[in-house]
């Protein structure tokens, strides 16, 4: 296996910010433990018959996951044969990421970084950037630079995969309040769309979770809704040309009031 590439040091706001401490805690991983290796299988399978990846011979290829969270997209990469590097924030994803890539027998280099702050040099064959893990931040700016970045990671005539919420889709089939019990843990989720962003609070109440509280755990999200025109323009002002849009993972084609999920497959270059 060839060395992994190694990201620069940008300079990165450092600010408290929602995922900071969302992403840090146990809580995360049991509130989206529904979200399954099968699901990821189905999602990668998708990317690479859509690119043509899967053609390609095993052991030549590189890949990046950014904002890999607990590892699900990694891992289903390393299995088919890729050189993976995973990057994500949350320490705690992370530790839990390396312990799922042992129990699968896979490797893969997981480092820690601030998304804005990647700097590889045409690395990679394939990026890829799963489960809504993009439009965090406040300013637009930085989702611009986090896309720029990702196309300098990627080698001229690369693939990228962007999953987003269908923001029309999301408008019209919002859930305002829902209540889970996850491990004898409940959590009351509350959602509403302001600012063009998808809004979330998660409140885990008192004794809930078993542990000596003074009060209620709460935890939010908080992430920017992008229309197909409007996210089709920041590709394409970062070199990155859609050729695929799907639906969902089952690879249906994107319908902008039916689909649930916006999957933008691109070209570098």
């Amino acid at each position: 296996m060839s060395e992994p590439p190694t990201p620069g040091h940008g300079s990165v706001p450092r600010d408290a910010d929602w995922f900071e401490d969302w992403f840090a805690s146990e809580f995360y991983l049991k509130l989206y433990s529904h979200r399954d290796h099968d699901e990821a299988e189905a999602c990668i399978d998708l990317i690479l018959r859509s690119t043509g990846l899967d053609a390609e011979p095993r052991g030549l290829r590189r890949a990046l996951d950014l904002a890999s969270g607990p590892g699900r997209h990694a891992i289903s990469l390393a299995r088919r044969g890729f050189d993976v590097t995973a990057v994500d924030l949350s320490p705690t994803l992370l530790r839990h990421a390396r312990s799922e890539a042992e129990a699968a027998g896979v490797t893969i280099e997981f480092i820690e970084s601030d998304m804005r702050a990647i700097e590889f040099a045409g690395a990679f064959d394939l990026g890829v950037q799963l489960f809504t893990s993009f439009g965090y931040f406040d300013d637009e700016a930085d989702d611009r630079l986090v896309l720029r970045h990702m196309r300098l990671s990627l080698r001229d005539g690369g693939h990228y995969a962007l999953d987003l919420i269908n923001e029309e889709y999301l408008r019209h089939n919002l859930v305002p309040q829902s209540t889970r019990s996850i491990d004898g843990i409940i959590a009351l989720e509350e959602r509403w769309i302001g600012d063009g962003r998808i809004n979330k609070r998660i409140t885990i109440p008192t004794g809930s979770s078993g542990e000596d509280e003074a009060g209620p755990l709460r935890f939010s999200e908080s992430v920017r809704l992008f229309s197909a025109p409007t996210i089709e323009r920041m590709l394409l002002d970062a070199d990155l040309t859609p050729a695929h849009w799907f639906g969902d993972y089952d690879g249906s084609p994107y319908d902008a009031t039916a689909s649930k999920r916006m999957i933008v497959i691109c070209r570098a270059g």
